[in-house]
């Protein structure tokens, strides 16, 4: 269901970003309505969704060179297919070599970015969870896909944002906004002068304080506890409950808006209480989506 036809139906919805970093806009409804039809739209923004802790056991080679020197800054984009991963690669290696005194780690990601005996400062990396490993690395570039984003942000790092395509930019954007990174640069434009530039930003004490305050609002947020706590609240659950056995849901329609489980309904047609072929579904809240000027 496309955002048009939404915002034209007023369907409540919810969008898991964090509202310490992206604010709710104040034009935005945040009323709560149990109203068959209400008249006006309610949108809510939950903070990031999250993961727990994985338990994974890096490889000797990674645990090793983690415990060697600096926390290193992260480079990886992820699943993105490059075109070219040898000009990319080439590109990263010509421009981290002349950073002799900072550590890389170079996520191989699905574009494939990897030589054999890279420089010492430099490592490349395989699947590696990012809970795991960015509360260990000094600051991230990547792609700006929202996952990666998310936990960068949570783990308070510095974050430089390569753009390929859709909402990438947005969050290199708001990053920016944020003062916890430089401003994003398309990966179209990326050489070795601007991708040396950023990283000269992501190593200002202003943009880690920024990164670390950014974070720390972020894991004082629960955004799946409060996405379920808005999506209940807009239920009408006394119109939901089966009005024999409370603790479930009503199914079948026995009265206007009221209804029993189906539990219940079988157990009243075997005693011939109640004829299912003559029932309809009860139905709380329905969205005409045909026919509609959007």
């Amino acid at each position: 269901m496309g955002i048009c036809l939404l915002n034209t139906l007023k369907v409540p919805h919810t969008y898991t970003w964090s509202p310490s970093l992206i604010p709710k806009p104040l034009n935005w409804g945040d009323e709560i309505s149990i109203s068959p039809t209400p008249n006006h739209l309610t949108i809510d923004i939950s903070g990031f969704f999250f993961h727990s802790q994985p338990n994974y056991k890096p490889a000797p080679d990674l645990e090793q060179f983690l415990s060697s020197g600096d926390p290193p800054i992260y480079i990886g984009f992820g699943s993105i297919v490059l075109d070219d991963p040898t000009s990319l690669t080439n590109l990263l290696l010509s421009t981290l070599t002349t950073l002799p005194k900072i550590n890389f780690l170079i996520s191989k990601g699905w574009g494939g970015l990897t030589i054999a005996n890279p420089p010492k400062n430099i490592f490349f990396l395989e699947n590696v969870p990012h809970d795991w490993l960015f509360p260990k690395v000094r600051a991230v570039i990547h792609h700006g896909g929202a996952g990666t984003t998310a936990i960068g942000l949570k783990c308070g790092k510095p974050t430089f944002i390569v753009p390929f395509f859709g909402d990438q930019g947005f969050w290199g954007d708001m990053v920016f906004r944020a003062g916890a990174g430089p401003e994003p640069i398309p990966f179209k434009e990326l050489d070795g002068n601007k991708l040396k530039e950023g990283i000269k930003v992501l190593l200002e004490d202003g943009v880690r304080m920024k990164a670390e305050e950014v974070g720390k609002k972020i894991r004082r947020e629960n955004g799946v506890e409060r996405a379920v706590e808005g999506f209940y609240s807009l239920l009408p659950l006394m119109r939901m409950r089966c009005l024999v056995l409370g603790q479930r849901v009503a199914v079948w329609e026995v009265s206007s808006g009221r209804g029993v489980s189906g539990v219940v309904a079988g157990l009243l047609e075997r005693e011939r209480k109640l004829d299912l072929r003559k029932m309809k579904l009860l139905r709380y809240k329905e969205y005409d989506t045909e026919n509609q000027q959007v």
